[in-house]
């Protein structure tokens, strides 16, 4: 078996989930292969689109003139691999450092390796430059997404253990029962037509809702409330989520678009501060209820902790800080996942029938209360999420900046390069997985002879949550919480989809951009 990668046991079945990164790996930081000094090639000699005077490559992008305007990054990705190899080099593009993309499996697995513990991605510069002057808030701390070196370390280091352990999502498997049952009602009751039984076209917003009222029950162990009927526009819980849509959609122009933010404070940044204001306002509030309800408890509750609870104990800014980003990036990105699981599992009855038949067999009174061992036993279920990442991912793939001049297939890249690892569009290459574009959960189960199987494709070449230190945080709750929910509509829905295929947005994440009007039948 690769070194890379273990079995899974918890889960029956399923296979190939990420060992983390061992801390003895030797960094090797001016070279990641063995070349011969004499064969390494300059920077300059990678290929890529050539820039233009004054114009650079950013005439590429614009719409209808450029060769790849108006097309989704993955299809930009391809275009760039098929013409000119698998590393390319793409200058030219105003704000950014020098870029080179990767599309080869053993590549990455290299960047990968020699990473070393404080692993550098110097990305979201304009949500740093808030933070940075937001400093009654963040206080010189400023969380995952954009510290970088010790800093970063310390703060994940104080994190990992009640953010990453499989254990963390035992205690709030009842809540998210709770919150996904009352969901279901809401369907029922509001959002599906009676007649044609299909859902409401405002079902993506209700799913952000259900997304925002999951992690905020995780994270503070409170109830916003975002699942009552007729949710005002000027709620709280509405205002949080448009505010969420609002800064991806900023960050995206200020960050890889044409922009003059760094040399004064355009209208763009000053609305960017004034939606993370709203956003971080809101938060707080709640953030101190929570600090408040903990303060006044006594000695003898033994409530469930949240994840702000348990952080308080350690070190309170970074809990509140932890509490900010939960919310904040734990609510687009756990929506559209789910959203591209469903539309997955609609276009596929075959698998939407077995998955069924498992939870049947797991729980035959949906009535029963779901268990640890529960979800154990619906190994399935998992396997369909790993595939629906593998065909939807929720990103284009992963950024790495070199902090040292390094050889890589070939090339010497030099400090301060992002390199952008490809994984959306080798998890789609049919050299990596047989019938890449077909719906195939059983490809990640060991023994099912009669599918295609993941284990012939390199390990690398599918990473939805990164890899190593890294790694995404709040990957088991997302997952638990996409689980919980699939689970309980499969108990009460058969789902359809009658319409065109959908369509996403591809900018900072992936996001749908078609309506959600699944057919929901009563079984």
């Amino acid at each position: 078996m690769h070194k890379g990668l273990k079995f899974y046991k918890n889960y029956n079945k399923v296979a190939f989930i990420n060992r983390p990164l061992k801390r003895n790996i030797k960094i090797v930081p001016h070279s990641i292969e063995n070349n011969d000094v004499e064969t390494i090639r300059s920077y300059e000699d990678i290929p890529g689109p050539k820039p233009i005077w004054l114009l650079g490559n950013t005439f590429r992008f614009l719409p209808f003139i450029g060769e790849f305007g108006n097309k989704p990054l993955v299809l930009q990705l391809k275009m760039l691999r098929d013409e000119y190899g698998d590393i390319v080099r793409m200058d030219g593009l105003p704000n950014q450092r020098k870029t080179i993309f990767v599309f080869s499996s053993e590549i990455i697995e290299k960047i990968y390796r020699t990473e070393g513990p404080w692993p550098q991605r110097i990305a979201m510069e304009a949500l740093h430059y808030y933070r940075k002057n937001r400093d009654c808030i963040y206080k010189g701390t400023y969380g995952l997404t954009t510290s970088q070196g010790k800093d970063w370390y310390n703060f994940r280091s104080k994190v990992n253990q009640h953010m990453m352990q499989p254990r963390v999502i035992n205690p709030h498997i009842e809540q998210m029962t709770d919150i996904a049952t009352e969901f279901i009602e809401k369907i029922r009751k509001e959002l599906r037509n009676p007649v044609t039984l299909e859902l409401s076209p405002s079902f993506n917003n209700e799913m952000n809702k259900w997304a925002l009222e999951s992690i905020c029950a995780i994270a503070l162990n409170h109830r916003l409330g975002c699942l009552k009927s007729n949710l005002a526009e000027d709620s709280e819980p509405q205002k949080m989520i448009n505010s969420i849509h609002e800064m991806f959609d900023l960050m995206y122009r200020l960050e890889l678009l044409p922009s003059l933010w760094r040399i004064y404070n355009t209208r763009t940044l000053k609305k960017f501060f004034k939606v993370l204001d709203t956003l971080n306002g809101i938060s707080i509030k709640y953030i101190t209820q929570a600090k408040e309800r903990l303060y006044n408890e006594t000695a003898n509750n033994t409530r469930e902790r949240s994840v702000l609870d348990k952080l308080l104990f350690i070190d309170e800014q970074i809990a509140c800080v932890m509490a900010l980003d939960m919310l904040t990036a734990g609510v687009d990105t756990t929506s559209n996942t789910c959203g591209m699981l469903l539309y997955h599992l609609a276009m596929n009855p075959r698998a939407q029938e077995k998955l069924q038949e498992e939870i049947k067999l797991a729980l035959p009174d949906k009535e029963l209360p779901i268990t640890v061992q529960t979800m154990k036993n619906i190994s399935y279920l998992k396997a369909c999420l790993k595939e629906s990442l593998r065909l939807s991912p929720i990103a284009i793939g992963t950024l790495r900046t070199m902090q040292d001049d390094i050889v890589i297939g070939g090339y010497k890249v030099p400090k301060n390069c992002d390199i952008i690892l490809g994984h959306s569009l080798l998890s789609i290459d049919p050299k990596e997985f047989e019938n890449p574009n077909e719906f195939i959960p059983e490809r990640w189960i060991r023994g099912e002879e009669n599918f295609p199987s993941a284990k012939n494709a390199h390990p690398f070449s599918y990473m939805p949550f990164g890899f190593g230190a890294r790694t995404c945080i709040g990957r088991r709750f997302a997952e638990f919480e996409i689980e919980i929910l699939v689970l309980k509509l499969l108990q009460n829905f058969r789902i359809e989809w009658h319409h065109r295929p959908i369509e996403l947005n591809s900018r900072l994440i992936n996001t749908i951009a078609s309506p959600l009007t699944f057919k929901l039948i009563d079984l």
